[in-house]
């Protein structure tokens, strides 16, 4: 019952192969104190593999070809390229890159952006021929929700890549920390709900390409409390500064996470176990222009038990695909980081679902922007907001104990 579509299934390989183009380099055994910046080489789609570099380091052809290409655009052109990709560029997309003389990358956007609407168009027509049916809604809301991904990252990708500057906003760290924590403060407004302000602490710990995270909200004027365990296994992408130097910033992995939510001044509880696979993309495969900014996508289902009073333990299964288009900020030193916009399916946090009214009410997750800086090798900053049902806002610091990588 909750096997993906064929379709959708054909498109998950490609994703895998596309995020697995990436070589790891075999040499490298630890990290330099400033983090060494990672630039997918493409300075020609003709050139032979052996001339790709064996390390992290970007290529010098091509920065130089990328800079060069940049200069020779007059600011009329990007001007106009911008325009068109806002108009028709948020219907048809790639059409900025198509007026900036960028082919082969607006076409590629065209083809992402054509995809995507077709696996809404069957996801909702689906549906509807079905009467959302419970014995097939699982495909259909993931396929649903791919489409509107692939729809949402191709068009934000052409904006980028015809605004962004030669070289891009900033280049992927090729390893991570062993050690990340993280303290802060949120505040949620939910109409329904007595909880404003919470206590949120976490940690990751690394070990090559296993990853094991906790993470707690702890509400400060209600008993109210959301705890959840990850643990994560990376096929491909950056990992500790012990293992392989990773190619770019691209990744995939499978995550198994367990959170219990008690709303205890309101007399339930829910305990979710859930799987999913999820990855990222350096858009600079698709093109130059695109370097420095990324997508994400994850594909996840889960049990949820539900507890209220003493009555009998009520389950139900749950859905948590999600995607996001992001960019890298910063190629070396510091501050540096990442900044992302995000769409979560999944309605059991704080954010929950969006209000929408009439057929499609309760369906749709929410949206959010995250942002992650570091302004020194140990210190940074992480800021979240969330729109759905109810309004997030979270600020934590982050600490990497040591300062490594």
């Amino acid at each position: 019952m909750l096997g993906l579509p064929r379709t959708t299934g054909h498109l998950l390989a490609l994703l895998a192969l596309l995020a697995a183009a990436p070589a790891q380099a075999d040499e490298a055994e630890d990290l330099p104190d400033a983090p060494t910046t990672a630039a997918p080489a493409r300075a020609s789609s003709a050139a032979p593999a052996s001339a790709a570099p064996s390390s992290a380091a970007p290529s010098s052809a091509a920065s130089a070809s990328a800079a060069s290409a940049s200069q020779a655009i007059s600011p009329g052109r990007r001007a106009l390229a911008a325009t068109g990709a806002v108009l028709p560029g948020l219907l048809v997309h790639g059409t900025g890159h198509l007026l900036l003389g960028e082919t082969r990358t607006g076409l590629s956007l065209l083809a992402l952006g054509g995809a995507g609407t077709g696996l809404v168009v069957g996801g909702l027509g689906g549906a509807a021929v079905s009467g959302a049916s419970r014995r097939v809604i699982a495909p259909i809301v993931l396929t649903t929700v791919t489409g509107a991904g692939l729809f949402g990252i191709s068009l934000l990708a052409d904006l980028y890549g015809v605004l962004a500057p030669a070289g891009g906003t900033g280049s992927p760290l090729t390893a991570l920390p062993w050690v990340e924590t993280q303290l802060g403060v949120a505040y949620v407004h939910d109409p329904t709900f007595a909880y404003r302000t919470f206590l949120v602490p976490g940690m990751d710990l690394r070990l090559r390409s296993l990853r094991l995270s906790g993470s707690g909200w702890f509400a400060l004027n209600d008993e109210n409390a959301r705890l959840r365990v990850e643990t994560a296994y990376r096929f491909l992408g950056p990992g500790t500064p012990d293992g392989p130097r990773a190619a770019d910033g691209s990744f995939l992995e499978l995550e198994a996470a367990i959170t219990h939510h008690r709303y205890t001044s309101d007399g339930f509880s829910m305990t979710t176990g859930e799987v999913a696979l999820q990855g990222r993309l350096d858009l600079a495969h698709l093109g130059p222009t695109l370097r420095g900014s990324f997508a994400e996508m994850g594909w996840g289902i889960g049990l949820e038990a539900y507890r209220h009073g003493r009555r009998p333990l009520e389950g139900n299964e749950i859905l948590t695909p999600h995607f996001a288009f992001g960019m890298y900020l910063g190629h070396e030193g510091y501050p540096r980081g990442e900044a992302k916009v995000v769409y979560e399916h999944r309605h059991d946090g704080y954010a929950a679902g969006a209000k929408i009214t009439g057929l499609g009410s309760g369906v749709p997750g929410h949206l959010g922007l995250q942002g992650r800086l570091y302004v020194s090798p140990r210190f940074g900053l992480l800021a979240d907001v969330r729109a759905g049902s109810a309004y997030v806002g979270r600020l934590s610091l982050l600490l990497r104990p040591g300062g490594s990588p």
